[in-house]
């Protein structure tokens, strides 16, 4: 039984793969221009809402570049991180629990601690971050190298574009990690995030003022290199706050990237530097977390 299932799934995989085989060869040309059509067609539409979109908000590249980027920063992390924040409190729903990756920890979380987190994020948002991104701005201006507005980027550009973008951040984020964690500088510079052992979303931004510059110098550093269009600009930096406010949840959702990485760091501390895993595997600085995953499995 086992050998016909076996030689079912094989005559299955083959046929599937003559199929996409043979397709582009009798159908390619017809596949091109229906591809062609449909980029044209998603195109126009794009760009009638771009202009109708700049025509309602205008196109003053410092509402567009500064507060534009403030809003791609500010409403992913506070709708994101106010909401984990009450299901921390009140543990509802109930069903929820069940995800936590520390079950017992923040049960409820302690208000007066949330709050002086909150008052930390706060300052390091308005006080370092805004002022960095005024900076910014002025000195784009000064070099005349504002990003375009009017015309949208090609899905090509806009790829490529994201691609570095997350390599630089990926590079910078793990070897800053990395050297913060040195016993000289670890005390005055990154212990204080690590005071959530079980971290809240909220606390991804909770840091020292040197913690907080070094990480955001390492999301801005592609932008400034590349110099892509604003609106890539928006979706990136929303990318960057949906990213780090997930792996501080500390729930573990099937249906979201998986946070238990980087709550390993809050526990370890020495191990799990980077957003992803391939630094990390490079450098071996996930060996214990390899093992954590295993016993876990086994103990489930």
């Amino acid at each position: 039984m086992e050998a016909k299932r076996m030689a079912g799934w094989c005559g299955f995989l083959v046929f599937f793969a003559s199929t996409l085989f043979l397709v582009p060869v009798f159908y390619g040309h017809t596949l091109t221009t229906l591809m062609q059509q449909f980029r044209t067609v998603v195109g126009v539409a794009t760009e009638s809402k771009w202009i109708t979109f700049l025509q309602l908000v205008g196109t003053d590249d410092w509402n567009l570049y500064v507060w534009g980027i403030v809003l791609s920063i500010q409403i992913p992390f506070w709708s994101v991180g106010i909401l984990f924040a009450f299901l921390d409190y009140y543990n509802w729903p109930k069903w929820i629990m069940r995800y936590k990756i520390q079950p017992g920890t923040n049960e409820p979380v302690d208000l007066n601690k949330l709050a002086e987190t909150i008052r930390v994020v706060l300052v390091n948002q308005w006080a370092i971050a805004f002022p960095l991104l005024v900076a910014s701005y002025y000195f784009q201006k000064m070099i005349n190298r504002m990003p375009e507005i009017q015309e949208l980027p090609t899905v090509e550009r806009t790829l490529i574009d994201f691609l570095v973008l997350f390599i630089f951040e990926e590079v910078g984020v793990y070897y800053v990690h990395r050297l913060i964690h040195h016993p000289k500088l670890y005390i005055r510079v990154h212990k204080k995030h690590h005071e959530w052992r079980a971290p809240v979303a909220i606390a991804s931004m909770y840091s020292t003022g040197t913690e907080y510059f070094l990480l955001l110098s390492a999301a801005a550093m592609g932008p400034l290199l590349m110099n892509p269009h604003i609106i890539t600009q928006w979706v990136w930096y929303a990318f960057v706050q949906l990213r780090s406010v997930n792996e501080h949840t500390g729930y573990e959702f099937p249906w979201l990237p998986s946070a238990e990485h980087h709550n390993y760091h809050h526990i370890m501390s020495n191990a799990c530097y980077s957003h992803s895993y391939f630094l990390d595997w490079l450098h071996g600085t996930d060996k214990g977390f390899k093992s954590y995953i295993r016993k876990k499995s086994h103990i489930k």
